[in-house]
This record gives structure tokens, C-alpha cells and sequence, in this order.
């Protein structure tokens, strides 16, 4: 039995922000993917901006397809220096921003990372990658240098 599905009421697309994720290019594809899984979701999980522009895509027969974001995410790759340097600047701008170390790949354990961290320097953590969401502007000035990722 198939259940026709209304189209809901639809808010305007906002194309002045996007979302941003850096990865360092020397990652094997399942740390890439790890990478952004975890980026994306932290984004999106403390993004105050509705995510989507409405619930569903509907099609002729009335099958929902739920929305994806309303913003861009464009994936680009960088050297890790770059990446340490992102971050900073990041930070220094108020950006909504995630930044994913090595430490989180290989544990789940928060206890342990807390207790990984409080022996290493800031220099000494290895950043796999960078999550930013805001100014469309503001973010492609920051990453213009970086190609995409391959």
C-alpha cells in the first residue's frame, strides 16, 4: 500500500554559507572517510541554522525522499601544516568549526584521548582534518589555495 506523502512547506535555500571540510592528503580512504563522517556530523549536530530547506523531497507517486542540507559541503585537501595553520585561524575567527586528530581515529574512549592529550603539546597533535560552516566569502578566501579532494 503506498502512502502518499504531502509536500511540506518549504523554506527559502540560504546560498550565503556552506560547509567546508580539509582533509590531509596523505590519508587512506578509510581515514578519509572516518574523517569526514565525524566532521560532518559534529557540524551538523551544533549547526543553529536550520539544516534543510524542508523534510522530504516527494516523488509522482508520493515516495518521500528526506532533504539533505541546504548548504554546500565542498571536501578540498591540504598538506597537515596547512591544516594546523586552518585551525588556528579558525579558532581566532569564532568559526563553527571541528577539528579531527589522530587520537580520535584510534579510540573511541574520551578518558583515553583526555589522557593522550594532557601529555603532548598542541604542535604534537597529528590534525587529520578540518570542519568549518559559515560565510561562503569568508570560507573561500580562507581555503582558495587548497585543490579538491581527489
Amino acid at each position: 500500500m503506498t502512502r502518499l506523502v504531502e509536500q511540506d512547506e518549504v523554506g527559502s535555500q540560504d546560498f550565503t554559507r556552506k560547509i567546508v571540510i580539509v582533509l590531509a592528503a596523505h590519508l587512506a580512504s578509510w581515514e578519509a572517510l572516518n574523517t569526514v563522517a565525524h566532521l560532518s556530523a559534529y557540524l551538523g549536530n551544533k549547526m543553529r541554522e536550520r539544516f534543510e530547506s524542508g523534510s522530504a523531497f516527494v516523488t509522482k507517486d508520493g515516495k518521500p525522499h528526506p532533504r539533505n542540507s541546504q548548504f554546500p559541503i565542498i571536501l578540498l585537501s591540504a598538506k597537515p601544516a596547512q591544516i594546523k595553520r586552518l585551525i588556528e585561524v579558525a579558532r581566532d575567527a569564532g568559526l563553527l568549526y571541528h577539528a579531527f586528530i589522530r587520537e580520535m581515529l584510534e579510540t573511541s574512549d574520551d578518558e583515553e584521548i583526555v589522557q593522550i592529550l594532557s601529555n603532548k603539546l598542541d604542535e604534537e597533535v597529528e590534525c587529520l582534518g578540518i570542519g568549518m560552516f559559515g560565510k561562503k566569502e569568508e570560507l573561500n578566501t580562507l581555503t582558495k589555495k587548497f585543490s579538491l579532494w581527489k
